[in-house]
Parts: structure tokens; sequence; C-alpha cells
């Protein structure tokens, strides 16, 4: 039976509480009909199971860097530093290179000094004031 008509009864959302019949059609409609809420029920399941999904990361994610914090700590020995005028021809490799103990790399007291001083790199200029760690 493609596409025929039957009677439905449809009771009336009004207070009256009446039933109306209304024709309904069946057939190629009402296949399509079922087909596409079908449809729709199955992405609202899909978006239901991707949203749990994205939940269960962000919860997994919350409770992992909750349980894996670790307090800050600050190096409490401070630095006794003093001050240093560039002289003319002075560089920073120089001055690491003359106050680095025996053995140790004279880099690492380079990059020590621009950290202490905020420079963008080892040039400098005379007269400039650096600060230096006290020897």
């Amino acid at each position: 039976m493609t596409g025929s008509i039957a009677m439905a009864v449809i009771r009336d959302s009004a207070m009256d509480g009446a039933t109306h019949r209304r024709a309904v059609s069946r057939g190629k409609d009402d296949a399509y009909v079922r087909i596409r809420e079908n449809r729709q029920r199955m992405r609202a399941r899909r978006r239901g199971i991707v949203m749990a999904m994205i939940v269960t990361v962000m919860l997994t994610w919350f409770v992992a860097s909750v349980w894996t914090v670790e307090p800050a700590r600050s190096d409490t020995g401070m630095t006794n530093v003093t001050t240093y005028t560039v002289k003319p021809g002075d560089t920073l490799w120089a001055y690491a290179s003359s106050n680095t103990p025996q053995g140790q790399d004279v880099s690492e007291t380079v990059d020590e000094l621009i950290e202490l001083n905020g420079l963008d790199s080892g040039s400098l200029r005379a007269g400039q004031r650096i600060v230096v760690p006290n020897e």
C-alpha cells in the first residue's frame, strides 16, 4: 500500500479534550519521515557521546593537573652583587672568563651575567654599568 491514506484519531490539546479524525498519509512520505526522525535521533546520540567524551577528557585533565601540582620553590640563597663600569675594549666574554673558576664553563657565566642585567646580547658599551656577582 504505497501512498495510501488512513484515518487517525488525534486527541485535541484544547481544554475540551475532544477527539478528532484526521487523514494521515502512509507510505513513501511516512517512511521518509521515519528515516529522517531516525537520523535526527542518531545525530543527537552521537552529539551526546561526543559531549560525554569531551567532558571526560576535561575532567581527567583537571584531576591530573591538580594531583601533579608542585609548589613553587624559590632559590632562598641570595646572590651578592656589585656593579662594574665597562671600560673601552671590555667584552662580556673576557670579563666572564676572568671571573669563572677553573674547570667551569665560561658560557654559563656569560648567560648568568646576561640574565642578571637583562641584556639582549653579550655586547657591551664603554661606560655601561653592569651588575656582577661578588667573588
